[in-house]
């Protein structure tokens, strides 16, 4: 989970699948050959999805976190799409997706917008993995929409009013508490540099994610939209205390590295680790990732243990 300086059937109906213009390209990020770009109007707002592989195969959904885009999974995704049906969002606000009416929107109301990019698809339950930022809305999705989610995998992020707090890096707890539009006012006109020193991760910077996301994250809006999600973070752990039973689709942590904090705060998952990954474990091991990617869905669905 990381951002910025260390001190970001009626439903069916309405749907549109709209292609993305070339002019956007370049804000959006390049296209990748083997992955098909378009908006999908999801009811409330408008999402930028990239999606790749036979339409009938088994589906696997990638989210990213902050300050990622979709194209952080691009190089899994494709490895994927050769057996899978791979759907990649950028999540409300975020990258090229409508920021919304909604201020500050929690993770379950990015879960509603992934249900809805789900119908308007026609996606069969789905493998869905949750990176950083993006694995908040993954389990409300998977508690929420268990008939959508076939098993859920956290990467690098947990799960608020689980532990997150206590065991989140302090740049959680300062990003949540900081006015709207303060961070984004203090980074304005820095934000490579800000971000690179943030991310820290010198395969990211190489792979051209960097420049996707200073690109993304220094579009009007985007940034303070980034920060909102931590200042939601008290209302998300609030909801999941409130429900305290176990989820009803498998899940696994996912870990570059080591167990960490995806492990700590979803307790009964099983645990994967990728040798050799840090965080950005789908930037560092990018095939070593979508292999374990693909051993979890051909895994045989169990409920997850309380």
């Amino acid at each position: 989970m990381v951002l910025v300086a260390r001190c970001v059937l009626a439903v069916v109906l309405a749907t549109v699948l709209l292609p993305v213009p070339s002019a956007a390209s370049s804000r959006c990020g390049a296209d990748v050959p083997g992955l098909e770009r378009r908006w999908v109007d999801v009811g409330a707002v408008r999402l930028h999805v990239a999606t790749g592989g036979p339409p009938g195969a088994p589906a696997v959904v990638l989210l990213h976190g902050v300050p990622e885009t979709w194209r952080t999974w691009r190089t899994v995704a494709l490895d994927l799409a050769a057996d899978h049906r791979v759907v990649v969002p950028d999540l409300r606000g975020a990258g090229c997706s409508d920021p919304g009416a909604v201020r500050d929107p929690d993770a379950t109301t990015l879960a509603a917008d992934l249900a809805g990019l789900t119908t308007a698809l026609g996606l069969p339950p789905a493998v869905v993995v949750g990176h950083d930022m993006g694995a908040m809305p993954a389990y409300a999705w998977a508690r929420d929409r268990p008939d959508q989610v076939r098993r859920l995998v956290l990467s690098g992020g947990g799960v608020p009013g689980r532990g997150l707090e206590e065991l989140a890096p302090p740049h959680v707890a300062a990003f949540a508490a900081a006015p709207p539009g303060a961070l984004a006012a203090a980074v304005a006109g820095r934000e490579r540099e800000v971000l690179r020193a943030f991310v820290g991760d010198p395969a990211v910077e190489a792979s051209g994610s960097l420049d996707d996301a200073v690109r993304a994250y220094s579009a009007p809006g985007r940034y303070d939209a980034a920060i909102g999600r931590y200042r939601a973070l008290a209302r998300d752990a609030a909801r999941n205390r409130a429900d305290p039973r176990p989820l009803a689709v498998p899940a696994t942590a996912l870990e570059g590295g080591a167990p960490g904090i995806s492990a700590a705060t979803l307790p009964g998952a099983d645990v994967v680790v990728v040798p050799g990954a840090g965080h950005y474990l789908q930037e560092d091991r990018p095939r070593a990732t979508a292999a374990a990617i693909r051993a979890l869905a051909a895994l045989r669905p169990m409920r997850l243990r309380p």
